[in-house]
């Protein structure tokens, strides 16, 4: 198999994890949300969950460079070597920090990367608009509309995550408070709305990622 092949396999492997693995976090989440079960039966739940939902972070981290190496294969998108290269760096240094907020959570280290991470991902969904609308334009490095769409979504699917880390932020809390020391009403009207509120932005997520493989399997075009 030659590089675009491989490439175009992994594209779509990270689509194939990214929503899969969304969907067992889903599901574990009812769990997690159950007052009625043991401490000890919710907090496997959230280790479950947890350790799934890393699965989806992963697969975002390394749907940029993937996704942008595909690109420059096909010939929509112009990067020299060097850029490529940076690309793969960044890509390598905020995977091992999605890593490390995960291993180390519970932990001043963990907290501090969150927010470099929360502000990494502001600044990144605000670079992949500007693209998009450069690519629009026809000023940009982008050489087709299907590319600049797909770009506009993937902007979009970080914005999507960051309000799901914004929306659900009680939700941490709440749930340590009930795992250490049990449950109670306030505690799990805590749990319950933060989940309601990240729920249409998990929704939104599925939707995005199906646009966006259908976008780049039809590549449309704006005219």
């Amino acid at each position: 198999m030659n590089e675009y092949v491989l490439l175009k396999l992994a594209h779509l492997l990270l689509f194939v994890y990214w929503l899969g693995a969304d969907l067992g976090v889903f599901y574990a989440a009812r769990f997690v949300r159950d007052g009625t079960l043991s401490r000890e039966a919710r907090g496997m739940a959230v280790r479950i969950m947890g350790w799934i939902d890393q699965v989806p972070r992963y697969c975002l981290v390394l749907m940029l460079p993937v996704g942008y190496t595909l690109a420059r294969e096909v010939g929509v998108v112009r990067l020299p070597d060097v850029g490529l290269i940076i690309l793969w760096v960044i890509a390598a240094a905020w995977l091992s920090m999605v890593w490390a907020i995960h291993h180390f959570q519970g932990t001043p280290r963990a907290d501090r990367l969150r927010k470099l991470d929360l502000a990494w991902r502001v600044v990144l969904s605000l670079g992949l608009l500007w693209d998009a609308w450069q690519g629009f334009r026809g000023t940009g490095h982008l050489f087709a509309d299907w590319i600049s769409i797909k770009f506009l979504l993937f902007a979009l699917l970080i914005f999507c995550g960051i309000m799901i880390r914004v929306r659900g932020k009680p939700i941490g809390p709440a749930l340590r408070r009930a795992l250490a020391a049990g449950s109670t009403p306030e505690l799990e009207a805590d749990i319950e709305r933060g989940f309601r509120r990240t729920r249409p932005f998990v929704l939104a997520i599925w939707a995005l990622l199906v646009v966006a493989a259908w976008v780049g399997i039809t590549k449309p075009s704006l005219g």
